[in-house]
């Protein structure tokens, strides 16, 4: 008698496979801001921001910091203006 055997599944019977573990932490701190400035479709502006610590102090940090650099953000944002359409 003869061997019929597949021999693509003899080969992937012989691959070792290869186990992953993935560790996710979810200790500390999240805080996200947004700022939204108007209400119409083309007159308006969102910002978000998200900083992640190990405590609320480092947290909060971070914000400060993060909070300056978008305020200069909208500034620069608001400065651009659309243009006018011609009729």
């Amino acid at each position: 008698m003869s061997d019929t055997t597949d021999s693509s599944s003899d080969a992937r019977a012989e691959q070792p496979t290869e186990t992953q573990h993935v560790e996710r932490t979810d200790i500390g701190v999240s805080i996200t801001v947004q700022l939204k400035r108007g209400s119409g479709t083309r007159d308006e502006d969102k910002i978000t921001g998200k900083v992640k610590a190990e405590t609320l102090a480092d947290a909060r940090e971070d914000m400060d910091v993060l909070r300056e650099y978008l305020h200069r953000l909208a500034d620069d944002a608001r400065q651009i203006q659309p243009e006018a359409e011609l009729e």
